[in-house]
């Protein structure tokens, strides 16, 4: 199962939004484990989540800020791009107020289009 531990944030101007989606990931790859339970890779790695729901082979997690020290993590710019190393990836999105793309998501981070579907869409 693939990982996707978020969080998620918007502004509006004028006609568009900036989505900012920064997600915890394995170097430059959706983090992936083999477990039964996606919520028992939270605890051991200091992670709480507000909220959570599953799309295909995809656990989405949206991170409790309050709860969870983000701080104390790698950022995607301190870590080897080829490393399993967790750190966060931040993503930012443009789309009109009606939630379309105004520039298109790469197939390669296709993984964020049910983020924003969740939470603007």
């Amino acid at each position: 199962m693939r990982l996707v531990p978020y969080t998620y944030s918007s502004v509006k101007r004028n006609d568009k939004v900036l989505h900012t989606i920064r997600v915890l990931m394995e170097g430059q790859e959706v983090w992936k484990e083999d477990i039964e339970d996606p919520n028992n890779a939270l605890e051991p790695n200091d992670l709480v989540a507000k909220s959570s729901f599953q799309e295909g082979d995809y656990q989405y997690f949206r991170i409790d800020q309050g709860k969870t020290d983000l701080t104390s993590m790698y950022a995607y710019t301190e870590c080897d791009p080829d490393t399993d190393m967790l750190c966060w990836r931040t993503f930012y999105i443009i789309t009109d107020l009606k939630g379309d793309y105004w520039i298109n998501i790469p197939s390669q981070q296709s993984f964020l289009t049910p983020i924003l579907k969740a939470h603007y869409v």
